[in-house]
């Protein structure tokens, strides 16, 4: 499988997730950058798109897949820091899903942990382990 369908595949996982977190009513408000219909995330303020977004009222997804070539790559931390901190700071529900192939699960986990550790707060964190891609 090619890293573009593999990414394809993981970042429809993230949708179908926050999907079944807002609900039907609500599955309107998901961006994506893929080209789907769904309007694009809007930038950080340090520049990164994510692949996933949800806002609405006091409710905020932000969704990152990453194929194993991605994982550990400066670039890609740098936007898991970016998405996280925007987390952090959100006044509401914020949530960052990362999916990922099973393989790199434990390698992004232990990097998100560190970041997390910079960036306190009451937001969740959720680990899609991709199966089969």
């Amino acid at each position: 499988m090619s890293e573009s369908d593999q990414h394809y595949k993981l970042v429809k996982m993230i949708i179908r997730d926050v999907s079944e977190i807002v609900g039907a009513d609500y599955r309107c408000f998901i961006e994506s950058d893929m080209a789907d219909g769904r309007p694009l995330p809007q930038l950080t303020l340090e520049g990164f798109r994510p692949d996933v977004s949800y806002q609405y009222r006091d409710v905020m997804i932000i969704g990152e897949a990453k194929t194993s070539r991605d994982v550990e790559r400066p670039h890609s931390i740098k936007q898991y820091e970016s998405y996280i901190k925007r987390c952090s700071l959100f006044d509401g529900n914020a949530t960052f899903i990362m999916a990922v192939p099973w393989a790199e699960y434990a390698t992004a986990y232990n990097i998100i942990q560190r970041i997390r550790k910079k960036y306190p707060g009451d937001y969740v964190v959720k680990i899609i382990k991709g199966i089969g891609v």
